[in-house]
């Protein structure tokens, strides 16, 4: 019955969504029959109400496509509605022989332009298809040349239009990727030109904000600074250019000149004037240029100038930029122009030092608020999951990576287990367990320092968990300990699949995360074993009896609520005196532990299990009635029955004797409850022992 409902709604669906294309196509069938051809029937109310089914059916579907998105399914009915529009239009004008035909070609362009994937040729093809249903049935044209070309044509102006305009679109995305991509090289590399980052961070990572005011920042004061030369010293051009990556090249870092034949860069510096002021870091000053000399770099042609300088700019001996100004007129640079001028580039380095230190402190703020908010939460987090959620949340606001993970150390076992994976295959590595081995895991447990050195890594040569479980398409890897008071917890590890993404900054305040994390996580576990203790028996590890007693009053409130059975079996140990007696407590005390285990082995997974005191033991079944609980009480006594405890005096075999209470069979609540299964369990004793008794 179920089936056939699924199959009727389908069908339903179905026909719902697909009504609109099937009303095409039984229009499409009228063009095919000659509805429309002139002299098959008089032009009249049929003909009219043809044209209104089709302009309501178009407007309709236009606006559904406009409300809810034009799917491939939609672009091609709207094509379809177009394309039999096009073909009636000709065909009142006269068919192929008509001034109109070349509209077909038109509508199937146009509409191939705009349907995107399958409805672009599909449309296309439908078109040539009725193109050659209408010249054959409708308009009795029987040269298969000429109906062919028709169709042929119809199917090139389509399947062009739509590949154009697909490979169009292509260009402009292209084009607009390779605008933002050349826009944030652009960025970088004027970060990396005018050294805000310094050398040593090898990866540090900076907002893409902080990067765009710093460099506004450092232009500004380099023009103004230039500019300030430009006016002051009466100069043609004043420019600070700056060495690239590639070896004798230069670059262009600010300019202001009067010249409108400034090469663009990269510079090659050549064996003119500006090349030898880079090479041996001494200023240049060049008077009485002959006219057409070639050897300043910055300009296209032979300069027009008559004098220049070239002044390096030293920082601690290494070269950060050359500062050249020239004059049209024939004024030699003199002495105090020279010195002012070489006084200035302290001005230039200072500004690239200021805004260095601002990125810095910048930086290491930012670090620090998200230290700060991940302290906060891990202060509030009293949880073992609550905790890793905080870590890993803050992990990437330091440093974006593809997969992050947490694993827990068990020494008692010496033992790793991946807690808690995201990114890629993180669904494939949490969960995953391992012993001690030579992996970068365990060596980080076991050094209590984070590895690999630098944050690279190399899936080929290094072992994250398991040589197995492979952690593939990573080039940076860093596994860093989590320890609280000197005893190692597990780690915490971030992965990037770009290369350097780790820096020495980065590596320091994932470091003082990981130190937190851990004390989080020993406070969460601790306070995990606090509630365990609170709630469990510390001999058997089943409930306690407050315990037990808290949820058997939600359940039974449960059971109430929705009308459910709720049992509960209840079981004591046969002659447990003597055991003890004769055997000793200790003894005794394994014999309990024996039965918690079969408890807790035999009960399924929302049953409850606890130690009431002494040897009386509780089992509370939801969603059971008397015969399950009976079932599972039978099962509990045979297993028991045959389990032997080891002792000092050799094997031992005890047995037991249950009682069955149902609810709300047997009572109301949980007092009656309790009352009839200890009632059930003494008559159990009463006969005999060793067996099963229901209330």
């Amino acid at each position: 019955m179920t089936a056939l409902v699924q199959a009727a709604l389908r069908v339903r669906r179905t026909a719902r969504s697909a009504w609109g294309l099937a009303a095409g196509f039984v229009l499409a069938a009228f063009l095919v029959a000659g509805f429309f051809v002139p002299g098959s029937r008089a032009l009249g109310w049929g003909h009219i109400a043809w044209l209104c089914g089709w302009m309501a059916l178009l407007a309709h579907r236009g606006r559904q496509a406009r409300l809810y998105g034009a799917d491939p399914k939609a672009a091609f009915e709207l094509g379809v509605l177009l394309i039999v529009g096009a073909q009636a239009l000709v065909q009142l004008r006269g068919g192929v022989e008509s001034e109109l035909h070349p509209l077909m070609f038109v509508a199937v362009a146009f509409v191939a332009s705009f349907a995107e994937g399958w409805a672009g040729i599909g449309v296309t093809a439908f078109a040539a298809v009725l193109a050659l249903g209408v010249g054959r049935l409708a308009e009795h044209i029987a040269d298969p040349l000429r109906l062919g070309a028709n169709a042929f044509f119809i199917l090139c102006f389509g399947f062009l239009s739509h590949a154009f305009t697909r490979a169009e679109i292509a260009r402009v995305r292209r084009k607009s990727e390779l605008e933002l991509a050349a826009q944030q090289d652009k960025i970088r590399n004027d970060m990396r030109l005018f050294r805000l980052v310094a050398p040593s961070s090898d990866g540090v990572r900076d907002e893409e904000r902080l990067y765009q005011t710093s460099v506004q920042e450092v232009r500004q004061a380099l023009y103004h600074a230039l500019q300030l030369l430009h006016r002051t010293l009466d100069l043609h051009t004043c420019v600070l250019l700056m060495p690239t990556d590639e070896p004798e090249r230069l670059e262009i870092a600010e300019l202001v000149t009067k010249s409108d034949d400034i090469a663009d860069g990269p510079l090659c510096l050549g064996a003119g004037a500006v090349g030898a002021a880079v090479r041996r870091k001494l200023t240049t000053n060049l008077q009485q240029i002959r006219p057409g000399y070639q050897g300043i770099c910055y300009y296209r042609g032979p300069a027009m100038v008559r004098s220049f300088i070239a002044v390096p700019v030293l920082d601690r001996g290494n070269l950060r930029a050359v500062l050249c100004a020239d004059r049209v007129a024939d004024r030699p640079f003199s002495p105090e122009e020279e010195e002012l001028l070489r006084d200035s580039t302290s001005h230039i380095l200072r500004a690239f030092e200021n805004e260095r230190v601002f990125m810095a402190l910048e930086t290491s703020k930012r670090e620090q608020e998200i230290l700060y908010r991940a302290s906060q939460a891990l202060s509030t987090a009293r949880t073992q999951d609550a905790v890793m959620e905080v870590a890993l949340a803050a992990a990437e606001e330091i440093a974006p990576h593809d997969f992050a993970a947490i694993t827990e150390y068990q020494p008692e076992d010496r033992r790793h287990i991946v807690r808690r994976a995201v990114g890629d295959r993180a669904l494939e590595l949490q969960g995953l367990r391992f012993r001690d081995n030579t992996s970068l895991t365990a060596m980080v447990v076991k050094n209590r320092h984070y590895l690999p050195y630098r944050g690279d890594f190399d899936s080929k040569q290094q072992v994250l968990f398991t040589k197995k479980a492979k952690l593939r398409g990573m080039e940076s890897l860093l596994v860093l300990p989590l320890v609280s008071r000197e005893e190692p917890i597990g780690t915490l590890i971030v992965a990037a699949k770009s290369r350097g993404v780790f820096g020495a900054s980065i590596r320091e305040t994932l470091r003082a995360l990981a130190n937190q994390v851990g004390v989080a996580l020993a406070s969460a576990r601790a306070v995990r074993q606090l509630e365990e203790m609170a709630t469990t028996d510390g001999l058997t590890g089943c409930l306690n009896k407050r315990a037990f007693l808290e949820q058997m009053e939600q359940k039974l409130m449960a059971a109430q609520r929705f009308g459910r059975k709720l049992s509960l079996i209840v079981t004591d140990l046969d002659h447990f005196k003597a055991v003890n007696d004769t055997y000793g407590h200790a003894a005794g005390d394994r014999v309990l532990q024996e039965l918690g285990r079969v408890l807790t082995r035999v009960k399924r997974e929302t049953d409850l299990v606890a130690r009431f005191g002494g040897e009386e033991f509780c089992v509370l079944c939801e969603e059971t009635d008397a015969r399950g609980a009976r079932l599972l009480a039978e099962r509990v006594r045979e297993e028991l029955a045959h389990a032997e405890v080891p002792t000092d005096l050799g094997p031992l075999k005890v047995t037991a004797s249950l009682g069955v209470a149902t609810f709300p069979d047997h009572a109301s609540n949980a007092e009656q409850l309790f009352a009839q299964g200890d009632k059930a369990l003494y008559e159990a004793k009463r006969r005999g022992r060793n067996q099963v008794c229901t209330a």
